[in-house]
């Protein structure tokens, strides 16, 4: 009922604030939000090699690589770090939500979820669909483990079973110090993204 809102509305939709309306605005809002200056950024698209340190490197080189043990960029892919599929991985045996199968009905989703994008990764814990995972810390075990759901029969080819990554303590620390190269630090004190 705000009368600049309603002004606003009208030049910009061609009429007052409805629910359809709304979503556009939202959506419209959704898609200034986009993060493009991390360290990940600077060293991967501006190809700035000072933008990480040794640590860093060594995490990106694992997180890459597809003939190391790990196949982050399998799913983590593209400029989002997503590629927008949706997986089981492995999290539980037993899925209280069963994700992707409440809206296909089919049981190969049972327990898949959407891939999500990891900018900024380090600021948006809790972690996994559900936010079971309170660190990254905890992801990098349940990886590590391969799992809770190991055997769950949609769980994705790219986590591991058996005796999971045996990752070092060094090889987990480094992919932690890559996955905070993901942060934009710009973007995250942006007062145009802030309430007032």
């Amino acid at each position: 009922e705000d009368k600049v809102y309603i002004k606003l509305f009208r030049e910009a939709y061609g009429e007052k604030p409805t629910a359809n309306t709304l979503f556009k605005a939202i959506a419209s809002f959704e898609r200034t939000l986009v993060s493009g200056n991390s360290k990940f950024d600077r060293y991967f698209y501006q190809k700035d090699t000072s933008a990480f340190n040794e640590s860093e490197k060594r995490g990106y080189r694992i997180f890459f690589d597809d003939n190391y043990k790990m196949h982050c960029a399998t799913c983590h892919t593209g400029v989002n770090l997503t590629n927008n599929s949706f997986q089981n991985n492995g999290l539980y045996l037993e899925y209280p939500d069963q994700g992707r199968y409440k809206v296909s009905s089919r049981n190969d989703d049972k327990g898949k979820f959407k891939v999500p994008t990891l900018r900024n990764v380090a600021v948006t814990a809790p972690y996994m669909h559900d936010g079971s995972l309170q660190t990254l810390e905890d992801v990098m075990e349940h990886y590590n483990s391969g799992g809770k759901g190991r055997w769950h029969p949609n769980r994705s080819p790219h986590v591991h079973v058996h005796r999971g990554l045996e990752l070092t303590e060094t090889e987990k620390s480094d992919l932690i110090s890559f996955l905070k190269t993901l942060t934009d630090e710009e973007f995250l004190s942006n007062p145009d993204f802030h309430a007032d």
